[in-house]
């Protein structure tokens, strides 16, 4: 006998109830890869305390064992045991301490925050709360409404807004895709296959994947702060075909579904 449309419904709603009561317990992990930041990261932990931001682990990603952030961070970790140093086994590079973090999360919403505080703390309980909603990809945006970009070399900060409120006209869920301070649903992340190459290109990459597997991306309005301390590991030239790859197959991808 087949099923009404009552029950249907009632089932049917027995499952997103049971997925958002998952989503609800799931834990919180907020994931920092590092390279010789120092002290930043002290800056960072008491920015993330100071906004009462709730967490079950802060795991801190870096490369060589001499790196100048593991004093500070092994400092936190004798007062907080939530907080950890995890050494990226991939290989050197921000690429590889992105694939180890990725490879070893939890399901859950995982965020990604940079080691030189140039992120807005404050949004993230509203990040968790877009994930509960079902978003799979968070994404904070200094190129809509009430974003802002303080500081920064020029050139890259024109490319990067350019290209991403063009991306955003024509149909993309996001206006910010390039920015690596974003949260990721855990179960989905540990899945992909990460192609990226370069560094910081992956968060476009994973962007794209996300919105040609057609799952839920949203945004909110960030502010980014350049770094005050510290050296910046960013290569603008060297890495702006890798970028350049995965914005035209969004933007292939794009145009290809408005067309259906």
């Amino acid at each position: 006998m087949g099923r009404t449309a009552s029950s249907v419904r009632n089932n049917l709603d027995s499952t997103v109830t049971t997925e958002l009561y998952q989503r609800t317990l799931s834990k919180i992990q907020i994931v920092v890869p590092i390279y010789n930041e120092g002290s930043n990261v002290l800056t960072l932990y008491d920015g993330i305390e100071k906004e009462n931001i709730h967490y079950d682990s802060i795991k801190f990603v870096y490369d060589l064992d001499k790196d100048t952030s593991l004093p500070f961070i092994s400092k936190i970790k004798k007062e907080n045991s939530r907080v950890h140093a995890e050494k990226n086994l991939n290989g050197r590079g921000v690429i590889n301490a992105f694939k180890w973090a990725f490879s070893n999360c939890e399901p859950g919403p995982v965020l990604v925050l940079m080691g030189d505080n140039s992120d807005k703390i404050s949004i993230i309980p509203e990040m968790i709360n877009q994930w509960e909603n079902g978003s799979i990809i968070v994404c904070p945006s200094r190129y809509m409404p009430r974003g802002r970009q303080h500081g920064g070399p020029w050139l890259k900060s024109f490319l990067s807004r350019s290209s991403g409120r063009f991306i955003k006209l024509i149909g993309f869920p996001t206006s910010d895709p390039t920015n690596n301070f974003k949260l990721y649903d855990g179960a989905w992340i540990k899945k992909q296959e990460i192609e990226s190459t370069g560094g910081f290109e992956i968060a476009l990459e994973l962007c794209y994947k996300a919105y040609k597997q057609k799952k839920k991306i949203t945004q909110l309005p960030t502010e980014w702060f350049d770094r005050t301390e510290g050296e910046s590991n960013f290569k603008l030239f060297a890495w702006m075909p890798k970028y350049l790859k995965w914005y035209f197959k969004a933007i292939f991808e794009v145009l290809t579904k408005r067309r259906r």
